[in-house]
């Protein structure tokens, strides 16, 4: 698949999350939408970098693009979608639950911090019915590609974090490797690639 046969919400969220990975942050983007696919508002992961919060590690994409939704215009969240790349972690999940939106799409299943499961094992959570539904495993693999590399380029190939992609996206992961070991994603950062570019690049990779 290449990146204009995307539906549109998944081509920005993908943008979001490569506009964090080139800052040196978690490749990590999140849309809400209305019924009409418009956006209402946009977040992206400042894990790493920060510019808003002395702790920058409560500076996440879901967070950030909930904080940001204007409700005095958009009120109606039981009928908005928020998208996202990388399945939402106990925090993120729980902003979700909190803010009463209802629908969730999720480009990847996040083996080491995703906590959607909350949605249905939490008695509170129950009652908010949020619907969480996982993409197909090309974007997840694309997203396991690019957070993977970051994993790598940050913490080794001991990265725990990249470790835990390999066994449930080993295409995915193995992408990772060879955008990391041969300063592939590197080169696209420098060279100021468009991400259309780098995300069909990438795709020949799995």
């Amino acid at each position: 698949m290449k990146f204009n046969e995307l539906e549109k919400p998944w081509q920005e969220v993908f943008e979001l999350g490569w506009q964090s990975f080139c800052e040196g942050n978690l490749p990590i983007g999140a849309i809400i939408v209305d019924d009409s696919g418009r956006i209402l508002s946009a977040g992206r992961n400042h894990y790493i970098v920060s510019k808003n919060f002395p702790n920058f590690k409560v500076d996440h994409a879901e967070t950030e693009c909930i904080q940001q939704l204007d409700i005095s215009k958009y009120p109606d969240l039981k009928n908005y979608t928020l998208y996202t790349s990388m399945e939402p972690c106990p925090m993120c999940i729980g902003t979700i639950i909190m803010s009463n939106l209802k629908r969730v799409r999720v480009a990847a299943r996040d083996a080491w911090a995703g906590a959607s499961d909350i949605c249905i094992k939490n008695a509170y959570a129950q009652k908010k019915s949020v619907d969480v539904v996982f993409a197909d495993d090309f974007l997840a693999n694309m997203q396991i590609a690019l957070q993977g590399c970051a994993e790598l380029k940050n913490n080794g190939t001991e990265s725990a974090v990249y470790k835990s992609f390999t066994s449930m996206y080993p295409l995915g992961a193995s992408a990772a490797y060879r955008l990391w070991s041969e300063g592939i994603a590197d080169k696209y950062v420098d060279d100021l690639i468009p991400f259309s570019e780098v995300f069909d690049r990438t795709a020949e990779l799995f």
